[in-house]
């Protein structure tokens, strides 16, 4: 049913609107790349006059770095991650470098106009879109509805009513490593519910469509997840709940484990 159609989406990988060689691709002509980086922009700008943040944000960040990179240490930042999804958390750990390739003297005359040109565009776009980002995350809430004291257990649910269409999404969640070796935790998601709530509970629905296997499911936390505005699901808001059940999960913990060590010293 509505999950299935989740699935289909989330197997569709995401790519990039531009690659961070671009300045390298035939021709190396600063007036070429000058009409190429105002094509992204003008890309750019459909999605952002719609308040579709991601993968856009992610984009620019990796545009950013990889300028800053070119001035800093004349060095290629690139990435061979495939995205999964928009809002594929991009690590350091996904980041690689390598040297530029060799120009001649009019090839590098050219390479350095089209850097020159472009990073402060970059770093300005970036900047927009940050504000945009900021203005979604005031826009919206967090607030634990059932297991409070189960955060620990780092996954659960999430669920929202969309204002204009009164359509119910309820999202199974889990917060895991990026990876074995680091500290940072990114979040998983699974739509499991969207639709009309009809006669159905948040509780049946939990229970009924729940796809991954968790254990003691009755006992993970719940939230309501609220925006002051509809702005675009999977490009926008999917994205900024998944971080803000991330840091609410984070902070709980943190102030559980401080309350501990309090009460421990006071013993």
């Amino acid at each position: 049913m509505e999950n299935e159609i989740s699935n289909k989406k989330k197997k569709q990988s995401v790519k990039l609107m531009m690659n961070t060689d671009w300045f390298f691709e035939e021709p190396i002509d600063s007036e070429h790349k000058q009409y190429k980086l105002l094509g992204y922009f003008q890309k750019m700008n459909e999605k952002l006059d719609k308040f579709m943040i991601y993968p856009m944000f992610i984009e620019l960040s990796l545009h950013l770095a990889n300028v800053t990179s070119l001035i800093k240490d004349n060095r290629l930042m690139y990435t061979n991650k495939k995205f999964k999804s928009k809002d594929d958390e991009l690590l350091i750990s996904d980041l690689k470098f390598k040297n530029i390739p060799t120009l001649s003297p009019e090839q590098e005359e050219e390479y350095k106009k089209t850097l020159t040109y472009s990073a402060p565009k970059i770093y300005d776009y970036f900047n927009i879109t940050k504000s945009l980002w900021t203005v979604v995350y005031d826009d919206t809430f967090v607030v634990p509805k059932k297991n409070k004291d189960n955060f620990s257990l780092r996954c659960g649910f999430m669920y929202y009513k969309q204002k204009s269409t009164g359509t119910i999404y309820v999202w199974e969640f889990k917060t895991e490593l990026a990876d074995k070796k680091g500290t940072d935790y990114i979040t998983r998601t699974n739509l499991i519910y969207e639709g009309d709530k009809s006669s159905l509970t948040i509780p049946k629905i939990l229970s009924n469509f729940s796809v991954w296997n968790f254990e003691n499911r009755t006992k993970l936390p719940v939230f309501e997840v609220t925006s002051k505005v509809d702005y675009p699901i999977e490009e926008t808001l999917l994205p900024i709940f998944k971080r803000k059940v991330l840091s609410y999960i984070n902070q709980s913990i943190l102030l559980e484990n401080y309350a501990k060590e309090q009460n421990d010293v006071n013993q």
